[in-house]
């Protein structure tokens, strides 16, 4: 599985939900988000990718649960808890090369900011990969 299209996929998905308890405390407007993976691998290193993004989130968006989200069918979440500070998440994604990856999320949201870490195991041909992701957004304005 190629990294560099896992780290858009990852900021992708940090507000991929079915069902919003409550409205998280996002501000409407353009986001642009950073993250960070790392992956430990025993069989070679792999230096850390940062990737960021820019995104329009509209109120609509965020009251469907759907901000930061991407269209992704090889994903699945279970144990979603979201709140108006944050939400946490399990997310198993299919992978191109025929394994898997899961991860557990952590959001923070503040209003016109949000950070979060993600951490997982990738399931490789290569055996088993341990992946961490620092997301650090901020809103840059209006869409």
């Amino acid at each position: 599985m190629k990294i560099s299209r896992l780290v858009p996929a990852l900021a992708g998905l940090t507000m991929a939900t079915a069902a919003v308890a409550e409205d998280p405390n996002i501000e409407p407007g353009m986001w642009e988000t950073t993250s960070t993976v790392t992956i430990q691998s025993d069989q070679f290193p792999i230096p850390p990718q940062t990737n960021t993004t820019s995104n329009c989130v509209s109120a609509d968006d965020i009251q469907e649960g759907q901000a930061f989200m991407e269209d992704n069918e090889e994903c699945q979440f279970t144990d979603k808890d979201i709140r108006a500070d944050g939400m946490t998440y399990t997310m198993t994604c299919a992978t191109p090369d025929g394994g898997a990856v899961t991860m557990n999320a952590e959001m923070s949201f503040d209003g016109d900011t949000m950070s979060g870490v993600v951490d997982g195991d990738m399931e490789t041909p290569m055996g088993v990969m341990k992946m961490h992701v620092e997301m650090d957004g901020r809103r840059t304005g209006d869409c």
